[in-house]
């Protein structure tokens, strides 16, 4: 008995960031992606220029994602339904589309995470959900629908580094079914990672895709930097996209190279930079040791 035949190949790419965490696509995805028919982009784009060069690989199908700028928002659906070869293929970012309940939420357990995904892939009458957001690859079955998260090429936030990009590729075969697998961009070798136990929490499987990027003793003051509320947060990463371009791949983000990118930033808002260089310039005043990573 012959292999079913692949009838259409399909590339799968999430949190690209492009232009804000990612500076140039992986040269490796020409490879990869050899002989693919369409890409599925899901969320957080980043510039939507990003799109454009990835359709001289193959046509491309996106969706905006939570942390994407508002030109890339105003261009793109929240989901997409795909019907192909036999399959519905819901792409999603799956973030929550209240901001402060995505914060509140990022801690959950995965079995909830995934669950929330599966329900929403049932509503869609799809059987293979195509998700991001979590910067986390991973492959789950629950019930009837694949849930598939290609990973990330870019990183969960300014203070931390993607230690594995990732991508996936899916073939639908000649007889209804279909094989599916993730790339380590690095290599660009099929790789496999561990699924979620349903009662874990996010941060272990969350962090394991993450190193910082700050220095020592900057890393206590991340999560008052993170959950500071800001008048116009996009300012704020804009005055950091320029260090963080700077060090990407090569060094730590400085704390006085920070207090100057804010003090010479252009357009931010004067309460921001206030706010945010009191917490450059203060002490933690906390012996408890430095914060995990948390995307």
């Amino acid at each position: 008995m012959t292999n079913p035949l692949p009838i259409a190949s399909i590339g799968l790419i999430s949190d690209t960031h492009f232009l804000e965490r990612l500076f140039h696509l992986p040269d490796s995805l020409a490879s990869i992606w050899s002989g693919i028919h369409l890409i599925l982009h899901a969320g957080d784009v980043g510039d939507p220029r990003v799109l454009d060069e990835l359709a001289r690989l193959a046509p491309v199908v996106a969706v905006r994602g939570n942390d994407d700028p508002d030109e890339t928002k105003h261009l793109l659906p929240e989901k997409q339904v795909i019907p192909l070869r036999g399959h519905r293929i819901l792409l999603w970012h799956s973030h929550y589309p209240d901001p402060a309940e995505e914060k509140a939420r990022r801690a959950d357990a995965w079995g909830f995470k995934l669950e929330r995904i599966a329900r929403h892939g049932q509503d869609a009458q799809a059987d293979i959900v195509v998700y991001g957001h979590t910067h986390v690859p991973m492959a789950s079955r629950l019930g009837n629908i694949l849930l598939f998260n290609p990973g990330a090429l870019a990183s969960g936030s300014y203070f931390t580094r993607q230690k594995i990009q990732s991508v996936g590729r899916l073939q639908l075969m000649e007889d209804g079914r279909y094989a599916i697998s993730h790339f380590d961009v690095g290599t660009g070798q099929p790789r496999e990672f561990p699924s979620a136990e349903p009662a874990e929490a996010f941060p272990r499987l969350g962090n394991a895709h993450q190193e910082w990027l700050v220095e020592p003793g900057l890393i206590p003051f991340v999560d008052r930097l993170r959950n500071m509320g800001y008048r116009d947060f996009r300012s704020v990463i804009r005055a950091v996209i320029p260090e963080y371009r700077r060090i990407f791949g090569k060094g730590w983000l400085r704390r006085k190279d920070l207090i100057a990118a804010f003090r010479a930033a252009d357009g931010i808002d004067p309460d921001d930079r206030q706010k945010v260089l009191a917490v450059l310039a203060g002490d933690s005043g906390s012996s408890d040791p430095a914060p995990a990573i948390a995307v």
